[in-house]
């Protein structure tokens, strides 16, 4: 064997027994850093939780979770369908804590350690269909120098030390999608709104380059460019609080807004103003009511079937919408319930009039023009 190859060898031998050294040193690593540590909450069957109260501040405020045939909804918020993923977060966050070191055992220190749930900064309780606790988490505010906080089962007074800590949300409307509507400005056909002071159409030219209000009136103009705010203002429509019909029955949905897209979806919003906040009920619809059928006895193209099946995509997209927000009432932030409830004279103003100059400077103007 050549001493090239030999020295290739060689060189392979080395790094390979730095390889093992590393990947020993590694495993130590990894042991000593688990080593004492263990979960707080050790396991949860989920399908025995009838209910999830996730407590903060003191008790000031607390939200809670029940679950509904096999989903969790809001109770604070009528019951409106929970975000899967948000719970699972809650839980996966619950099942992460890990302790390391017993502080004390003695029920005496709880307050100054901040874990009763007078002074807890998070009361975690995953509850049965009775109510009692399955299991409850207890955590202390963070100590903010060492990231440390202190966490407790509120069955047990043991209390241990909590390496970096999960940060939970807490409000009710954190558990849920907020997303109301999404719609892309160049799918747009048109929007009318209507308010109690008269209503108004915007179009969108045909290669999508300009916004036009139908049937401006003569000697007016829009007056800058908030128009294409309200022509585009179901581009993200997040809503800030929900409840149920049952529960708004004194509102005035004397608004509306209505926006026909160029795939013949339509989506409306009826609006209610009240003091400063504006709520919307939401709604779907599809302007093709002929039904889909196929063609007995004839093969139809690609294209054909393809357009058959956006059609039937598209019914199926605004039933769904429609069932999900049917019986519920959104409050919309305010910058973009602004733009929902616009009204024309929002929108347009006089066409600047040339200004008259006077009798001398009009003679002067004539003379040099002759």
């Amino acid at each position: 064997m050549s001493d090239k190859k030999l020295t290739i060898l060689g060189i392979i031998a080395v790094a390979m027994a730095g390889l093992a050294i590393l990947q020993s040193r590694i495993s130590q690593q990894s042991g000593q850093a688990d080593f004492g540590s263990s979960p707080l909450v050790a396991g949860l069957n989920i399908e025995a939780v009838a209910s999830i109260e996730v407590t903060s501040q003191g008790g000031s405020q607390k939200t809670t979770l029940k679950q509904q045939n096999g989903k969790f909804v809001v109770a604070d918020n009528d019951n409106y369908p929970a975000d899967v993923s948000k719970i699972n977060a809650l839980i996966n966050d619950c099942l992460d804590i890990r302790v390391t070191d017993k502080v004390t055992s003695n029920a005496a220190n709880h307050a100054d350690l901040k874990v009763t749930e007078e002074a807890a900064e998070y009361v975690i309780a995953f509850n049965d269909t009775e109510g009692k606790p399955i299991v409850s988490a207890i955590l202390s505010p963070v100590d903010l120098e060492s990231n440390v906080a202190h966490g407790r089962l509120a069955s047990s007074h043991d209390v241990y030390a909590v390496q970096a800590p999960p940060q939970f949300s807490t409000g009710s409307i954190d558990f849920v999608n907020c997303q109301l509507v999404s719609i892309s400005q160049p799918d747009i056909n048109s929007v009318a709104v209507k308010t109690p002071a008269g209503s108004y159409v915007l179009k969108s030219a045909a290669d999508n380059s300009d916004v036009r209000l139908e049937n401006m009136p003569e000697g007016k103009q829009f007056k800058g460019t908030d128009y294409t705010s309200v022509f585009g203002a179901l581009s993200s429509v997040m809503f800030e609080d929900v409840q149920g019909t049952a529960s708004a029955s004194d509102l005035t949905f004397d608004y509306s807004y209505t926006c026909k897209l160029k795939d013949l979806k339509v989506y409306k919003l009826k609006l209610a103003k009240k003091d400063d906040a504006v709520y919307a009920k939401v709604s779907a619809t599809y302007l093709d009511a002929t039904p889909v059928e196929k063609t007995v006895g004839q093969v139809e193209s690609d294209e054909e079937l393809k357009k058959k099946e956006a059609k039937l995509l598209a019914i199926d997209e605004v039933k769904n919408f429609t069932a999900k927000h049917k019986g519920w009432i959104y409050k919309i932030p305010s910058y973009k319930a602004d733009n929902l409830t616009k009204t024309l004279a929002d929108l347009i103003e006089d066409i600047p009039q040339p200004e008259e100059l006077p009798l001398e400077k009009t003679e002067a103007v004539e003379q040099v023009a002759k």
